[in-house]
């Protein structure tokens, strides 16, 4: 049998534990470790299966073999690094093979400091903005003159004198220079469209090695979790999240901030990750979550953007994140293409737990893309399903209509499958798993009646209802110490709010001046802060 299909064999039965697909794992792995590693799809499909196997390992025995062959295959990519690339393998996140992406201003300033790979300006693929019109802003002005003489990209730095190996880091350096003013800064940094070569040079940097060390071993697995209390288990208590040591925790953010990288991925929670919001806490089966939120710069107005990375056995499975307000939450999750087919839906089920035990949420809402909406893959592998057998429900009460009574017809002929034409339907509205019973408010309430006030009461004029809301909210609380600057950026998200939704008393006004504080500080703090305002005002539902 040749490789290809051996490979082929591994695949069929990598997610299956009965006693004759164990042996067949056992077999595959002894014959593919006698043959040499070809140089096509066939490697980068192995690689996939050394992975999801590593992470789901039946028995000691087969850990071994597992890890044996990712140590040869990283043997072998070393070897031929220098090589002519194989355009199966480029950015797979294999050893030693180079990947091309893009990546933010902040992100590719991360990678030029990397312990275990360089990276490179490898080209602008399709700028809206020439470099020119980006240096006028940033040059000294000495030399902006350079920028007036009509030259290409290249031809510029040419002028200034930047060789080929230096342009991503001048780039960059010249872009930081609005490092004050994140927003703007991204905006001319993504304008030019840059594309990176990232090259390992070392076998760290890869998805195999890739790891977030077990505190208590390899888990080996005897099933896949497929029928559990979905429920119960998201209202397990949580054990304490993980105690770590400063490297250690320089070592977790190192693996999460590679998990993106080796996967051509960028989320802002990990972009622009705040090193102390970071909890991990250890979970059954092997499964470790960890959580984190974003520097108080890059935060999102009112609601908290945290994200997560899912870990099995050590090994980075899924990734996403929550837009928490109080007892709400916005929720998505993606699990990594290597690891599919294995623990969906109790994965998602020991993410939710943690958001909800951590941050107290009770309204998980997830958007219609996540199952269908402008979403072939979803509409193809009926994914809205996967969320229904979940607890998710329509929210449209129409539509959550429409499921139940497609869901009876499913039950009742074996081998129904909704059509296209209703999965497309059912994208109309977004899901939701309700555990506290009332809806909660969400952020939208809020921005549209400040949209409102500022039209009626001020004209339109933003600054002023910025101007006079402050005032009136710093007075209303008591607040008489000079806000801090990260302060001073939330109070120009809540005193507008506060104005808009008609907040009057002392006592909601200390409320909110607690949620000011405690936002750019601390996540956990500031959706205490949120939850207390919502609860005491009656504008939340009361605590379970």
């Amino acid at each position: 049998m040749s490789f290809k299909s051996i490979v082929g064999a591994l695949r069929a039965v990598q997610n299956k534990f009965d006693p004759d697909s164990i042996e067949r794992q056992h077999a595959c792995l002894g014959h593919l470790s006698r043959l040499a590693f070809p140089r096509n799809e066939a490697t980068a499909q192995y690689h996939d299966s050394l992975l999801f196997l590593a992470a789901h390992p039946h028995d000691p025995q087969l850990e071994r073999r597992v890890g044996a062959e990712l140590a040869r295959l990283e043997r072998f990519l070393r070897a031929r690094r220098h090589e002519r690339p194989v355009a199966a393998w480029e950015d797979q996140g294999m050893a030693y093979v180079d990947i091309v992406t893009r990546f933010s201003h902040d992100a590719a300033r991360w990678m030029l400091g990397h312990p275990h790979a360089t990276v490179a300006l490898d080209s602008f693929d399709q700028p809206k903005a020439e470099l020119n019109d980006i240096l006028k802003l940033t040059l000294p002005s000495l030399e902006r003159s350079e920028t007036t003489a009509d030259c290409s990209n290249d031809e510029l730095m040419d002028a200034l004198k930047v060789p080929p190996a230096r342009r991503l880091p001048f780039l960059v350096q010249e872009l930081s220079r609005h490092d004050g003013d994140p927003l703007l800064k991204d905006h001319l940094y993504d304008s030019l469209d840059v594309f990176l070569r990232i090259r390992p040079t070392n076998g760290r940097f890869s998805k195999a090695r890739n790891r977030l060390p077990m505190t208590q071993g390899t888990v080996h697995q005897t099933d896949i979790v497929k029928k559990f209390d979905v429920s119960g288990l998201i209202d397990m208590p949580l054990p304490p999240p993980r105690a770590m040591s400063q490297a250690e925790r320089d070592e977790a953010i190192l693996v999460l901030k590679n998990t993106m990288a080796l996967t051509i991925r960028e989320t802002d929670p990990c972009t622009y990750l705040e090193p102390s919001s970071l909890r991990i806490v250890d979970l059954e089966g092997g499964l470790s979550c960890a959580v984190f939120g974003m520097t108080p710069d890059r935060q999102l107005p009112l609601e908290s953007y945290v994200g997560f990375t899912l870990f099995k056995n050590g090994l980075p499975v899924a990734y996403g994140g929550s837009w928490i307000f109080g007892p709400r939450a916005a929720f998505g999750m993606n699990i990594f293409e290597p690891y599919r087919g294995g623990e969906s839906g109790y994965m998602m089920a020991q993410v939710l737990r943690t958001y909800r035990k951590t941050f107290r949420v009770d309204y998980f809402e997830v958007d219609a893309h996540q199952f269908g909406l402008d979403n072939p893959d979803g509409i193809a592998s009926g994914a809205y399903w996967f969320y229904h057998r979940h607890g998710f429900r329509s929210i449209d009460v129409t539509l959550d209509a429409l499921a139940t009574s497609e869901k009876a017809r499913i039950e009742l002929r074996p081998g129904y499958r909704s059509s296209e034409k209703t999965l497309l339907k059912l994208t109309g509205s977004n899901v939701a798993l309700n555990l506290g019973g009332q809806v909660p408010m969400q952020i939208s309430d809020i921005t549209t009646e400040v949209t409102k006030v500022t039209a009626k009461r001020f004209d339109s004029n933003r600054l002023a209802m910025e101007r006079e809301s402050i005032a009136a909210f710093m007075k209303s609380a008591g607040w008489t110490q000079t806000p801090t600057a990260d302060e001073q950026r939330v109070l120009r998200e809540w005193a507008p709010a506060a104005a808009a939704i008609g907040v009057k008393t002392r006592r909601e006004h200390e409320l909110l001046a607690a949620c000011v504080r405690a936002k750019p500080r601390d996540v956990s703090a500031y959706q205490d802060a949120v939850w207390a305002w919502q609860r005491e005002t009656g504008r939340a539902p009361k605590a379970g």
